[in-house]
């Protein structure tokens, strides 16, 4: 019997059924009749169809994509591919780790105990609120459902095609201009591909579902277990146990606190100069660990503990499977070649959203978002691709002159550059910037956080103004 793909071919009422080995061959013949410039009727096609626009992913920068591609022209037919079953991306909880039902890998990162580490104030889409009765610090079932009110409020689920797993992503080449070659399964049915053919894709993606695994000497060899804090989900799971937590950034703090509600004993292990003056006393700090053996954790500075799990802490590495290969590097975590951390520069019309890391997320994509739809339609002007790989180049030198890692190239969490950098997105595309106050209260809120760790989320916050808020509870 012979086996066959699913192929929707732009205006095409029906998708058609082709022979595989003739996928390629059957896309380039229908990109070569519809640009043809003879035949009168193919004109008057092109004239009158929708430009078809792609967006992977339907979590928080997929959302805000859809809704400022909905509200800025009715001539897109917008398509978002999103492997859930729901939109929200990672904030779509499952007890399930490694890989569902299906085989395909497990998206989230988020644990069934799991806070929010802003307030709800720094975490908010401009012009769509959380309910005023919700407390600032809210818990991912409160999350997830503001993102699924987000989604209905601006009618965006029609957009979504939910279970979706996008296998490749590739560009076609056509006389005019780049178009998008997008081979994509339904979950449920892995042996079977569909293919489309877009003007434009958007990369919502996300950054935290492959895990940075620390190279340690003699992991194998430990009888006990290990896991990166992707695949955390209960705190029951290490009641009594001895537990080791590497990396003690937002995550790290969070997990070691909630595990040593449940263990025997906590080992925070980090390479931070300063650790919170309210860290709990009853967490040993030791540093990084640098070898395992079969029942302990060996670390820099020679001493050795005694545990039964590893919880790795240690972040995530940028990850498109589904692109093309060649497409993009992320050699030392930087993605290229980009310009402002999310315009493709030899291809514009492949336009990544979301790609900073340690910045306010919600908002930050939101206007990003805006921008980048700005960029697709020329209203935030694109300088010469040597201009922009000049500029993204000598970014990334700025960075290493003062004393950067080559791995921080995406990183907003210092000092004020997720300022700076939302400023100049606004100056470029002509929009407002977001408000004055989300910087001071964002300030307010780390040193607050740096002061009183297991007690900062329980404060509340109101703002009062575009540069003003106020503290509700303290």
């Amino acid at each position: 019997m012979s086996s066959y793909n699913t192929v929707v071919l732009g205006p095409c009422p029906e998708p058609i059924l082709v022979p595989f080995g003739h996928l390629q061959l059957t896309i380039n013949l229908y990109i070569e009749l519809m640009t043809c410039s003879d035949p009168s009727h193919f004109r008057e096609n092109m004239a009158s169809e929708k430009k078809r626009i792609a967006v992977i992913g339907a979590g928080p920068a997929g959302l805000c994509t859809l809704k400022h591609l909905s509200q800025s022209s009715e001539d897109y037919e917008i398509v978002a591919f999103e492997r859930n079953f729901w939109p929200g991306g990672l904030w779509v909880y499952t007890d399930m780790t490694g890989s569902d039902e299906y085989g395909v890998p497990i998206h989230s990162a988020m644990y069934k105990k799991l806070k929010t580490n802003l307030p709800k104030e720094l975490q908010e889409f401009p012009g769509f609120q959380y309910p005023k009765e919700w407390k600032s610090y809210i818990s991912r079932k409160q999350c997830l459902q503001y993102l699924n009110e987000f989604t209905d409020h601006y009618d965006l689920r029609k957009y979504i095609k939910t279970n979706m797993l996008v296998r490749e992503v590739s560009p076609v080449n056509t006389t005019d201009q780049v178009r998008w070659n997008i081979i994509y399964s339904d979950i449920r049915k892995l042996g079977e591909t569909t293919q489309e053919v877009f003007d434009a894709v958007f990369v919502c993606n996300g950054h935290d579902s492959k895990p940075n695994i620390p190279d340690i000497a003699d992991m194998d060899k430990f009888c006990g277990k290990i896991l990166h804090s992707r695949d955390y989900r209960h705190v029951e799971s290490f009641a009594n146990q001895r537990v080791a937590v590497l990396g003690m950034h937002y995550s790290g703090e969070d997990i070691a606190i909630q595990v040593s509600t449940q263990a025997k004993r906590v080992y925070a292990c980090h390479r931070r100069k300063t650790m919170s003056p309210s860290f709990p006393d009853d967490i040993i700090q030791k540093p990084s660990i640098v070898r395992m053996t079969e029942t302990t954790a060996v670390f820099t500075d020679g001493t050795e503990a005694e545990v039964d799990s590893v919880i790795f802490c240690t972040g995530y590495k940028y990850s498109f499977p589904f692109l093309q290969e060649g497409l993009i590097s992320t050699e030392n975590e930087r993605v290229t070649p980009l310009y402002k951390h999310m315009v493709h520069i030899d291809y514009p019309n492949l336009i990544f959203v979301g790609i900073p890391k340690q910045w306010n997320h919600f908002p930050q994509i939101h206007n990003q978002s805006k921008v980048a739809v700005a960029a697709l339609e020329g209203r935030a002007p694109l300088p010469s691709k040597e201009e922009m790989k000049r500029e993204s180049d000598q970014e990334y030198q700025d960075l290493l002159d003062a004393g950067k890692p080559k791995t921080y190239y995406h990183f907003f969490g210092d000092e004020d550059r997720q300022w700076r950098f939302n400023k100049e997105l606004a100056e470029w595309a002509g929009i407002e910037p977001l408000p004055p106050v989300m910087e001071k209260l964002n300030d307010y809120v780390m040193l607050e956080r740096f002061n009183n760790l297991l007690g900062f989320n329980s404060i509340d916050y109101q703002v009062t103004g575009p540069d003003s808020f106020k503290v509700l509870n303290k």
